[in-house]
């Protein structure tokens, strides 16, 4: 059993496990999200081929690699920006489709990695089939779950911003100063109870992996969260943050030298999968730690642990 996983851990705690466990079971965790979602992005790859996206850029003759990459990367927006055509629509269509797509996998994804945290924390071994195995015989409320936290995050989102957009608008017709201000206050409020209300909610998924007969687990993720929501946001915010920045540094760099070409296109799409691998282990973390703070599954393992001796 592992026992830093079995025991409420604080903030720092939490994180350092989340960067620990990614580190060690970096194999196994990656080849899920590569396996799973990465022939989407193929797939996207082949179709930017078919619509005139360059496989590779090069930077301009004449320039240094930064002043040749940027100007390069530049001239690809630009000239896709121009460059409407009926290959192009059908391209994004399917493109979008194919995201969609994705996104009905990504439960599955997650739910291998939770699985595999809670073999680790019990102290087994695993294989990749097994967690994947595991995952898919529970596809069904997985993906329920995350369709309707999906669907309550949108809701929760556009009609507020549309409430929103109005105050802010006639705020700035008696004076763009209380327009400014009013924009900055209500917008940020609205991200602070959208975030607020899906860390509520969120576990949801986490619950329907591994509590039969609980899903679509938006109570049973209320009750779990309810002394932690601030610092459940917390933590989620700093691997925003984290991500973000190593994120933004790694696509201004592939960019500088690949421009926006099929190979920077992978590339970004690898980063992606990388980030998520690792919110998902740290979501899973949090869930577990969660659940021995409510429901005491720390006693429960010593206890049949003390018995098996």
């Amino acid at each position: 059993m592992n026992g830093s996983l079995n025991k409420p851990k604080g903030f720092g705690q939490i994180l350092d496990q989340t960067f620990r466990l990614s580190k060690q079971h970096f194999k196994t965790f990656f080849l899920v999200f590569l396996t799973l979602v990465g022939p989407f992005f193929l797939l996207q790859a082949l179709i930017g081929l078919l619509t005139g996206t360059s496989f590779l850029k090069e930077a301009s003759v004449g320039t240094d690699i930064f002043t040749g990459g940027l100007e390069s990367w530049a001239n690809d927006l630009a000239a896709e920006e121009e460059m409407v055509t009926t290959a192009n629509v059908i391209g994004s269509l399917l493109v979008s489709l194919i995201t969609f797509i994705s996104f009905l996998i990504y439960p599955a994804a997650q739910g291998a990695i939770i699985f595999a945290v809670d073999h680790i924390r019990k102290g087994e071994s695993f294989t990749y089939k097994q967690i994947l195995k595991e995952s898919f015989s529970r596809y069904g409320p997985l993906l329920g779950s995350s369709l309707l936290i999906a669907v309550i995050a949108v809701g929760m989102t556009i009609i507020p911003m549309v409430v929103v957009a109005f105050l802010v608008t006639f705020g700035s017709l008696v004076h763009p100063i209380i327009g400014i201000l009013m924009s900055i206050v209500l917008f940020t409020a609205l991200f602070v109870g959208v975030l607020y209300f899906m860390v509520r909610w969120g576990f949801g998924v986490a619950v329907s992996a591994m509590e039969k007969g609980s899903a679509p687990g938006l109570g049973r993720s209320w009750h779990l969260t309810k002394r932690r929501s601030w610092t459940i946001v917390g933590l989620f915010l700093i691997y925003a943050l984290i991500i973000g920045i190593i994120t933004a540094a790694l696509e201004l760099t592939l960019g500088l030298f690949l421009g926006n070409s099929v190979v920077y296109q992978l590339l970004v799409n690898l980063v992606t999968l990388f980030t998520t691998m690792v919110i998902s282990v740290g979501y899973a973390i949090i869930y577990f730690d969660l659940k021995i703070r409510n429901d005491g599954d720390d006693l429960d393992q010593l206890i049949d642990e003390y018995e098996t001796v």
